[in-house]
Parts: C-alpha cells; structure tokens; sequence
C-alpha cells in the first residue's frame, strides 16, 4: 500500500500541484489526484511553520502587543488558502468517486476528520466518472502496467515504447535537424490547439476533446 502511494506521489510534482492549486481556486468541479492534494498539503504545512515561527518572533521583539490579525503571517494565510483548499479537497473525493459532501463527515467529533482523511487517501477511479477523466493521465500506478502511459500536452495518455522498442539514432538525428527548421502552418495550428486543450484540461478542469 505505501509502495503504491509513494509511486502515485511521483506522477505529478509539487510545482505543478501548486500551480493547479492557485489557478483552480475556485473550480470545485473535475478531479486531483492524490499527489496533488498531498504535495498542496506539504507546502501549506511549511508556509503554515514559517508564519507561526515569524509570528512568535513578532510577538516576542514587539514593545507593545499588536491585535490586528493583519499584524501576524498565521491569519493572513488561512485567509488566502481556505476557500482554494477547501476546493481542492472537493476535487480530490470527487477523483476517489466521492461526492463533495463528503467533506462534511468532517463535522463528526473524533471520528470525522479520520473517516475524511482515509477518504482522502483512496486511489484516484482509473476509469472516467462523473467528475471527468482520470487525472494526469489513464490508469495511474495501481493500473495494468501495459495501461500506463505518460499524459503530454494534449492531455492524452501514450503508451511509453522505450521498453518494448529500440532506440533509433536516426530519429534523435532528424529531431536536431528540425529544431533549425521554421515550423509550418499546420504545426502552428497544432500546437496552438495543444495548449487550448491544455489550459482547458489543466486550469479549466473540463475533460480533454
């Protein structure tokens, strides 16, 4: 089982989690895997110790007390972050097959924020569910290795060929040739259509075209 989640940690990293994490805010439709939330969660744990770690130092140097909650980092960042965490976790139980009114199992004394947390652990559905498409491409660690694949720009997962297929230096040649060539319209055109799809898939969280 921790082999399992420490491998579904490394399908997406933190800048990416936080990235998702800023610009999806406010969307609690569409899913986020469990390395989203969990890499989401360790950034705000760290900012959460410096803000405290400011704040007390605040506290002990200040000749006279400051009771603004402004004056002190800890106020201000849970601010700033609930709303955009509290989607993220709607995203993340939806990923799970979960409805978001699950998060209110938190309300629960003792027993809530256990049952929340485990909710919060289960594998990302490899399959689509009424939240969208699997997340960060198909399937996902606890899938099929032969159904794995690595999710590009479009958002579409491809099956990786380097274990089944050699290594052609032809191909890595003809690339470098390339990279001097101007790009034709119809590359343009593809390109422009890739980052359309991504920012739709990624930002936007709708499911991939």
């Amino acid at each position: 089982m921790l082999t399992v989640f420490y491998r579904s940690m490394k399908m997406i990293g933190p800048h990416t989690a936080f990235e998702n994490y800023i610009f999806r805010a406010l969307n609690i439709t569409g899913r986020a895997t469990r390395a989203e939330f969990w890499w989401v969660q360790g950034i705000l744990l760290t900012l959460g110790t410096l803000a405290v770690g400011f704040d007390l130092y605040t506290i002990a140097t200040a000749d006279v007390p400051n009771f603004s909650i402004f004056a002190y980092m800890t106020p201000v960042l849970i601010i700033v972050t609930i709303v955009p965490t509290l989607t993220l976790t709607v995203r993340r139980l939806h990923d799970a097959g979960r409805s978001g009114m699950w998060y209110f199992v938190n309300s629960i004394p003792i027993v809530g924020p256990i049952w929340l947390f485990v909710l919060l652990c289960l594998p990302s559905e490899s399959e689509e569910n009424k939240w969208g498409q699997p997340p960060n491409g198909a399937g996902g660690p606890w899938a099929a290795p032969h159904a794995r694949g690595f999710e590009g720009l479009s958002g579409k997962a491809t099956e990786t060929a380097s274990a089944s297929k050699p290594h052609d230096a032809r191909q890595g040649y003809a690339t470098l040739l390339k990279l001097h060539q101007e790009p034709s319209a119809e590359e343009l055109e593809a390109q422009r259509a890739q980052i359309s799809d991504y920012y739709r898939t990624r930002v936007l969280g709708q499911a991939s075209s």
